[in-house]
């Protein structure tokens, strides 16, 4: 059985801020992170990219746990029902009432940006001569840090959990049929799973690449839409798990062009081509100056298509995920 699925892609933003940090003054600041030579690279959050693919789950027809989830002041209880809601199964939970945790089997990185900030902004302003008021009144101005970059973000998920509810995760309530059940004594203890259909996992994990395919979301979606679905995209099933392509993304930008480094992705490769069980890459057309090497070099360790066929391939794939 495999153990893990692991993604890493390539995402291009022309022009936005689509994860602030905190405003400074009238100034909408980006999250950055500091590299050792003291300049900053823009960066996503992995909850951010959670909340997205949440919403793109949602408008793929899944119903999603929140509208059933219980506030009282700042505590969110979740209804834990891992069989019946998508994102509960994929992302996890915790009730702070009853001590029933699960973590998320579907592992997310930040989305890094590759070249540094460059300290661009937008010039907002509201004027108060819409509102009846006189020019000189004057108006509301604000800025927000933007830039044009391209992000490189990583997937792992663990093939052994998705869809499999252990009794700590649900406690003692009553399950409905169709749950698969297994029993495993541990010292003077039996614990207990239980888990979804084959089928069922496997439709959930297919729906989640969908909704990679879907991408867009993050703040400011008003002014400054963004398309965050992959430019560039490596999927690999994996014997192991290990996140593979975390740090195997670089570009170069020249000519006004991006540029794929090979170097990082094929020693990735390499070093994991014995725990690697497929690999399945997609490039978007004229997306890289580098494109016919890319395809030649990968075509080595796997099939390389567009992105949209590359979903499509690891859709099929994961249908061998639990051929046991």
């Amino acid at each position: 059985m495999s153990k893990a699925i692991a993604i890493g892609y390539l995402m291009r933003v022309s022009a936005g801020n689509v994860n602030a940090s905190h405003s400074e003054g009238n100034v909408i600041v980006t999250k950055k992170v500091t590299l050792p030579d003291g300049s900053a690279l823009p960066y996503i959050s992995g909850q951010a990219l959670r909340r997205m693919l949440r919403d793109r789950l949602e408008d793929l027809g899944w119903q999603l746990s929140e509208p059933f989830s219980q506030v009282s002041g700042q505590e969110v209880t979740p209804p834990v029902r891992p069989w019946e809601f998508v994102d509960e199964d994929l992302f996890g939970y915790l009730d702070p009432s009853g001590g029933r945790r699960r973590t998320s089997p579907v592992r997310v990185s930040a989305a890094i940006g590759l070249f540094p900030f460059q300290g661009d902004r937008d010039l907002g302003t509201r004027s108060f001569e819409k509102f009846g008021q006189t020019m000189e009144t004057g108006g509301n101005m604000f800025e927000t840090e933007i830039y044009q970059n391209l992000f490189r973000g990583s997937f792992l998920i663990e093939l052994d959990r998705v869809g499999v509810f252990q009794d700590l995760e649900i406690g003692d309530q009553e399950l409905p049929e169709g749950l698969l059940r297994k029993e495993v004594q541990m010292d003077k203890q039996t614990r207990w799973s239980v888990s979804l259909q084959a089928e069922d996992r496997i439709r959930r994990l297919q729906s989640l690449l969908d909704a990679l395919n879907l991408l867009w979301g993050g703040g400011r979606t008003a002014r400054m839409l963004a398309d965050l679905s992959p430019k560039f995209l490596a999927y690999a099933r994996l014997s192991v798990k290990h996140p593979v392509f975390l740090e195997a993304l670089e570009a170069q930008f020249s000519d006004g062009a991006y540029h794929l480094v090979l170097t990082p992705l094929t020693n990735a490769l390499e070093r994991f081509k014995g725990q690697i069980e497929t690999a399945i890459f997609g490039i978007e057309p004229a997306f890289l100056s580098n494109e016919d090497e890319v395809r030649n070099v990968l075509s080595e360790y796997g099939a390389v298509a567009t992105v949209s066929e590359a979903i499509q391939s690891a859709k099929e794939d994961l249908k061998k995920a639990w051929s046991f």
